[in-house]
């Protein structure tokens, strides 16, 4: 989950990628164990519940609270257990969302932050990165440019890395490779790898514009996600652990594309 303060690192600020390899790193490894922190809470809420009632109802006696305030206080705790119980009925399902879309956030942001800090630093990159555009869009006349145009720049190689790979818009994978290809880093991201975080990407799509309804073509790239009659697509603690998988080894394989690279 996007914290208000980025955790200290090890780095040093002026090896900007390096810098950003590490921060993204960081918040991947926070972002994996959000949804145990949170069923772990609705575990104790879930067995803490029945004893809560009952010191609520002993409290409010013992201090001459109204009836009424007693009786919504019991009421509220009465809907934590039954909440808890329907998180549970479904796998925890909605924890494991949120958890999924913090970790896909943290994976994608922090990419095109990596991205951002090579065309701020290395003169190579940030040449290849503007060819991709029309000319004298992004002038290198005016290079070191400014943070906010290196980040808008990364963000714009995106859709043209979509058009130029093979199946673009499916492979989110290749479309990365292409995108440090361009800029002169080699990444080599496992097949097997690939293929969840595909899965992952169209799932991320799914839940955030789909309110995690499968249409027609999703289910053709994976019917294994159709279990649902409504095709509602289902995070299990399996799934959320299998495309954490692969986030990480992503990551692990732009890391190593960065070290082979010689950026810091």
């Amino acid at each position: 989950m996007p914290e208000l303060k980025d955790r200290s690192l090890k780095t040093s600020p002026e090896h900007r990628v390096l810098n950003a390899v590490a921060q993204t790193g960081s918040r991947l490894v926070g972002d994996r164990f959000l949804a145990s922190y949170l069923t772990d809470c609705l575990h104790m809420v879930g067995g803490l519940g029945p004893l809560n009632k009952v010191l609520l109802v002993d409290a409010g006696q013992k201090r001459g609270a109204d009836p009424k305030t007693i009786t919504g206080l019991v009421a509220q705790a009465e809907d934590n257990l039954r909440w808890v119980s329907e998180m549970q009925a479904e796998d925890y399902h909605r924890i494991n969302v949120l958890a999924f879309l913090s970790l896909w956030a943290a994976h994608e942001s922090g990419t095109e932050n990596i991205i951002a800090a090579a065309l701020a630093t290395i003169k190579s990159a940030a040449t290849s990165a503007a060819s991709k555009f029309d000319p004298k869009r992004y002038d290198m006349d005016e290079w070191p440019w400014p943070d906010e145009k290196c980040l808008e720049i990364a963000q714009k190689l995106d859709p043209k890395a979509k058009k130029a790979t093979p199946d673009g818009g499916w492979d989110v994978a290749a479309r990365l490779t292409t995108i440090f290809d361009w800029i002169g880093a080699n990444l080599d991201i496992p097949t097997d790898t690939s293929s969840t975080l595909n899965e992952a990407s169209m799932v991320r799509n799914v839940l955030l514009h789909r309110y995690g309804r499968l249409g027609p073509r999703d289910i053709e790239r994976a019917p294994h996600l159709a279990l649902n009659e409504n095709n509602a697509v289902q995070i299990t603690r399996k799934r959320l652990a299998e495309y954490s998988q692969a986030v990480n080894a992503t990551h692990i394989a732009i890391l190593q594309g960065v070290h082979a690279a010689g950026w810091k």
